[in-house]
């Protein structure tokens, strides 16, 4: 009710709060003063104790303090005998001050704290959105050029201040004086600072950061192969004593790297020309699988870093909402990496079948079970025949089938439709099992290329690496299966697969 800025804490306090406690604690104990005959000097005391507490949710540290003093000092003069004077004679009454006193203190105290730790927690949310947001601009740039242009913007929008950045010669072990990103940050003696800082972070001694005679700070572009370039910015002067900002600003900095190290090895691939077409597309297609680890990588190291902060533990709204983010991110994760382990066991030729008989209703109740989770938001409508022939196959690789069939109707369909799973007998020897979703479909000339290895269909949502259904033929077909793809023509998508029924 009070606004998202509420509860922002800050240790300055200008006069005007001074003013407002003066006049509030003024004004209870003049509606006080004559009615304390009838209510007594205790009850006045606690009202004026209830004010301070509501000056509490208002004012700051400072000025809520002169708010208590003043509350102890009013009480006494104003209310306990002898009157308009700062003497106690009853021993109750300097009691009961030091009493009053003492709560109000402690109430300046915790409401502190309680703003401090509220501040602590909205900034590490913060850093973490932002994060988040700069790696999927970065993850969506395609060139050397492009990463410079969303790295400079949002440079400028967090910190104030586009970059400069010299990268490494591609045949030397040297920096090269071309600049990128903001040219009017490139000179001579800059250059020099930074050709010193890439030479010693290139050699393992200290390399971390330098500040040339102009003021620019320069911080080493680290890969985990190599230094591959030097970011140079001229940090406002109150970023270095800023801890989370600092912290923020290496994370930038961590993945402007990342991303350069990924868009240099993919340039420097394409200049040698040692590839052809079919080679260059597994490349490219290979880099967009780096960058689906990075993301959640990049979620689960931010997640980490707050759960590490021992006040987000008082904030159990928080916590879960940051292992909400750990879990989707690892969940993405092991599911890149098992399609990836599934597709080299497939390019390998040492995919071997454990074959057994098997009811396909358990094999989608498995299934169902293990992905009840990621299912929550969509209606699941199964219809299985009581009567259904057994089926002869490796359960394992046709429960990875079934889930990588439905987790690409959960990607392209909308939250709240509905996916269709029906089995069938229709032909002799033969089961089928259809899954329907309800989604956009796929148009007509891409539904023959859907199965084939990293590929995606143009103008569909990000996300993918093109292997999941590439995975399901491959299995499929090692059965003696068959695959195909449709579009309903009440709209969404129906993949059908056919499999030898057992007697």
């Amino acid at each position: 009710m009070f606004g998202t800025n509420f509860w922002k804490y800050s240790s300055r306090s200008d006069l005007r709060e001074y003013i407002i406690a003066f006049v509030a604690i003024g004004l209870t104990a003049g509606i006080c003063h004559p009615l304390s005959h009838v209510i007594g000097t205790v009850s006045v005391g606690l009202i004026l104790l209830m004010a301070v507490a509501v000056l509490a949710l208002f004012l700051g540290r400072w000025p809520l303090l002169f708010a208590a003093i003043l509350n102890a000092l009013v009480w006494d003069y104003f209310f306990q005998k002898p009157l308009f004077n700062l003497g106690v004679v009853q021993i109750e009454d300097l009691f009961a001050n030091i009493a009053d006193l003492l709560v109000t203190v402690v109430l300046v105290i915790l409401i502190t704290r309680i703003r401090q730790s509220q501040t602590v927690l909205q900034n590490s949310q913060e850093r973490l959105t932002i994060l988040y947001n700069f790696l999927e601009s970065m993850n969506d740039a395609k060139s050397i050029s492009e990463v410079m242009q969303v790295a400079g913007e949002n440079l400028k929008k967090h910190f104030g201040q586009e970059a400069v950045i010299y990268l490494k010669n591609k045949n030397s072990h040297s920096l090269s004086a071309v600049p990128y990103g903001n040219d009017s940050l490139h000179h001579t003696t800059g250059l020099k600072v930074a050709e010193i800082l890439f030479l010693e972070a290139s050699t393992g001694r200290t390399g971390e950061t330098k500040t040339g005679p102009d003021g620019i700070s320069y911080f080493p572009l680290l890969d985990p192969r190599e230094t591959i370039g030097i970011i140079g910015i001229k940090l406002d002067t109150g970023l270095p004593s800023g801890k989370d900002k600092m912290m923020l600003f290496k994370s930038f900095i961590t993945i402007i790297a990342s991303t350069l190290g990924r868009e240099i090895s993919i340039e420097t691939a394409m200049e040698k020309g040692l590839l052809d077409h079919s080679e260059k597309l597994f490349q490219a297609v290979l880099s967009s699988v780096s960058h689906e680890l990075r993301t959640p990588i990049a979620i689960i190291s931010a997640a980490v870093d707050n759960l590490n902060d021992e006040r987000t533990s008082s904030e159990p709204e928080k916590r879960k909402q940051i292992c909400n983010e750990l879990e989707s991110a690892s969940i993405r994760l092991n599911n890149l990496v098992e399609n990836i382990l599934d597709m080299s066991r497939i390019e390998s030729g040492l995919l071997k079948l454990n074959l057994q008989y098997c009811d396909m209703a358990d094999l989608v109740g498995l299934v169902v079970k293990d992905m009840k989770g990621e299912l929550n938001d969509h209606r699941l409508n199964i219809k299985m025949p009581e009567s259904l022939p057994l089926i002869k196959a490796d359960m394992s690789l046709i429960r990875q089938v079934l889930i990588n069939i439905l987790r690409n109707a959960l990607m392209y369909t909308p939250q709240g439709t509905g996916i269709e799973i029906t089995a069938a007998n229709e032909q002799a020897e033969m089961v089928s099992l259809t899954i329907r979703d309800h989604g956009p479909g796929v148009p007509e000339e891409h539904l023959e290329h859907l199965f084939e290895k990293f590929y995606r269909v143009p103008g569909s949502r990000s996300g993918g690496t093109g292997l999941g259904l590439a995975i399901v033929r491959a299995f499929v077909e090692a059965h003696g299966g068959f695959i195909c793809a449709s579009n309903d023509v009440l709209g969404g998508l129906i993949i059908k697969l056919t499999f030898k029924a057992e007697k």
